[in-house]
């Protein structure tokens, strides 16, 4: 403290006639500032603002979610039990065929990816257990061949 009022001689303070007084009081208030700013980044990050990851829990309704780019990013598709082939030429399906590269499995849920349009050819199998499973297929070295080559899919769950 008898630092800050001993007579200063940065060129700020000499600039602007500040006193020892006025000086100790400008670097407490950015000191202040600075960690009320710190504050706010901190209370951000812990609710998941600055978040790059939009994943969410797969609905109870739901057997899994397809996205269009990892972290859940893009468009995304809801899977209910069954199959999807994306056919070519089909008007709805054809926008998502070969262009999935994250994949939400509801828990108690298996979800089957295939190379080839009519459920069959190589295939990938993602299984949730007791909870959900978020997988983005370009970061696991037995998925990554199936990243944006995903031409039909059949999804199960436990009943």
């Amino acid at each position: 403290l008898d630092s800050l009022l001993q007579e200063c001689s940065c060129s700020h303070c000499q600039s602007h006639k500040l006193t020892p007084t006025s000086h100790s009081y400008m670097i407490a208030s950015s000191m202040m500032f600075k960690v009320a700013i710190l504050c706010v980044c901190v209370a951000a990050v812990s609710a998941g603002i600055f978040s790059r990851s939009k994943c969410v829990p797969v609905p109870d309704n739901l057997c899994a979610v397809v996205y269009d780019d990892g972290g859940c990013k893009g468009w995304k598709l809801d899977i209910q039990e069954g199959e999807i082939m994306f056919k070519w030429w089909d008007p709805v399906y054809y926008w998502y065929r070969n262009d999935i590269e994250a994949v939400s499995v509801r828990a108690g849920c298996t979800f089957t990816g295939f190379d080839d349009s009519s459920l069959n050819g190589e295939s990938m199998t993602i299984r949730a257990g007791n909870k959900d499973r978020h997988v983005e297929l370009n970061d696991e070295d037995e998925f990554e061949d199936f990243d944006e080559a995903i031409q039909s899919i059949a999804c199960t769950c436990r009943r």
